[in-house]
């Protein structure tokens, strides 16, 4: 076995970007608009516009999907724009006030972030008892179309479906750990809008529509028009790391937003392999076409390590090796 083939079945910590370290600290603005494939839903498959289209997005590690027509868009964006404005604003402003310490999770609740963003995020179990209900139905809607996006790309890999439950910690029968996130970008703060990163999870769904989100593909930074009309899905590492040895890899895509001048909001949300407090954690997995699926390391772990090089940094791609 290669040390190529040896990678994908442990995390080095303080090195999952050593292959992009250089454009995880890249001053350099975004230099072309990025043309991003579409897709439709068509049930469990994803309709592009061929059959290269498809290729693209996948080895780009993010699409533009048409947003469904029955999407509760107007509450979603409404609470995106007012979740930080404090109790006296109806209906949503309170929810600045509920910290991490109502949840028991440093990871959720309402938190101001080293960046241009505040954001007020939450894991799908705290939905119902904690967003007014259209909150918890756009939750639920995002995790039915997340479902279809994954078993949709799963559908292209030589990934036996068998296996797919576990590959994916629950995720592909709609059992993984989900999270709705709502941002707003301060303009007075000094900065980027969001530090660039990927996302740990297999997709995430995100809704803009103002100008800011700036991907990573080949090597220049481009940025993504807002469209009203359509998500952005990204891959994350758990999808890059599941497929990286299979007939289909599937890139996690490098993204940031840039400084902001004027209030910006979004939302997203983010499937992630089940995790669940004091559960044993699902895991992330690995499939290789010629040695089948490996557990790499627990879900929460790969979480973690992902946060603290985002913020702690990365080691050179040299030193990864023992």
């Amino acid at each position: 076995m290669t040390p190529n083939d040896q990678a994908p079945w442990r995390l080095e910590r303080g090195a999952i970007y050593g292959d992009v370290y250089g454009k995880r600290i890249d001053d350099r603005p975004a230099d072309r608009a990025a043309d991003l494939r579409t897709a439709r839903l068509d049930g469990d498959a994803l309709a592009f516009e061929d059959p290269a289209a498809c290729e693209q997005a996948l080895h780009d590690g993010v699409f533009r999907l048409v947003m469904p027509a029955d999407f509760p868009t107007a509450a979603a964006d409404l609470f995106a724009r007012s979740f930080h404005l404090g109790p006296e604003v109806e209906p949503y402003g309170r929810f600045r006030g509920l910290t991490a310490e109502r949840f028991g999770d440093p990871l959720l609740g309402f938190h101001e972030r080293i960046n241009q963003i505040e954001q007020f995020l939450l894991e799908r179990r705290f939905w119902a008892g904690t967003y007014p209900p259209e909150i918890t139905a756009a939750g639920e809607a995002l995790t039915r179309i997340a479902g279809q996006v994954l078993r949709a790309v799963l559908a292209l890999t030589d990934i036996p479906p068998k296996l797919w439950e576990i590959a994916t910690g629950g995720c592909s029968e709609g059992r993984g750990s989900y999270h709705l996130t709502f941002n707003h970008y301060r303009p007075a703060m000094a900065g980027i809008g969001l530090a660039s990163h990927k996302d740990d999870g297999f997709l995430t769904i995100l809704r803009t529509t103002a100008a800011g989100l700036e991907v990573n593909r080949d090597d220049r930074w481009e940025s993504v028009a807002p469209d009203p009309d359509v998500f952005v899905i990204n891959f994350g590492l758990s999808m890059e790391v599941l497929t990286r040895h299979s007939a289909r890899p599937v890139r996690a895509i490098m993204h940031r937003v840039r400084h902001q001048t004027a209030d910006r909001s979004s939302f997203g949300h983010f499937s992630s392999s089940h995790c669940a407090p004091g559960e044993d954690q699902a895991g992330i997995h690995a499939f290789s076409s010629i040695h089948g699926l490996r557990r790499v390391c627990g879900s929460r772990e790969l979480i973690d390590a992902n946060d603290e090089e985002i913020y702690q940094g990365t080691r050179p791609y040299a030193e990864d090796t023992p």
